[in-house]
């Protein structure tokens, strides 16, 4: 069973029991490209985090925030949608079982600590997948 979360709605699952997150970063460019996650969280049965940056910018609210000063989340996959991988938040996603990133930078910090990542926008592949699921 996939426990789901909705930073928008009143939910009794928190981020941090979340089984799958679909997480974005500065990558995202602009608060609305993440309901684009959404879309994809919902097909997957996930929640939908975000770095620092995507929260400092006023992107998304405070609560979906992944990282040392925000939520520390385990969740069986984490994709990672646009973030670079500082330190900081990976201290709130180095326990998940898999890593997923997308990202442009080959030589972000991200991809040296993931399972599997592809050298791609995240505003390409993310639309792509959700027609896929």
């Amino acid at each position: 069973v996939i426990k789901t979360v909705d930073a928008d709605k009143n939910s009794t699952t928190s981020l941090a029991e979340a089984d799958v997150i679909v997480a974005g970063g500065r990558g995202m460019k602009k608060a609305e490209n993440f309901a684009i996650l959404s879309q994809c969280a919902e097909k997957l049965n996930a929640a939908v985090g975000a770095s620092r940056v995507a929260v400092d910018s006023d992107w998304v609210p405070y609560s979906m925030q992944v990282g040392q000063t925000g939520e520390k989340v385990s969740p069986k996959v984490y994709i990672a949608c646009g973030i670079s991988g500082s330190i900081q938040h990976f201290a709130g996603m180095k326990t998940s079982e898999m890593v997923i990133a997308l990202n442009v930078d080959e030589n972000a910090a991200i991809m040296s600590i993931c399972d599997y990542y592809a050298v791609s926008d995240a505003m390409d592949v993310i639309p792509e997948l959700i027609k896929l699921l």
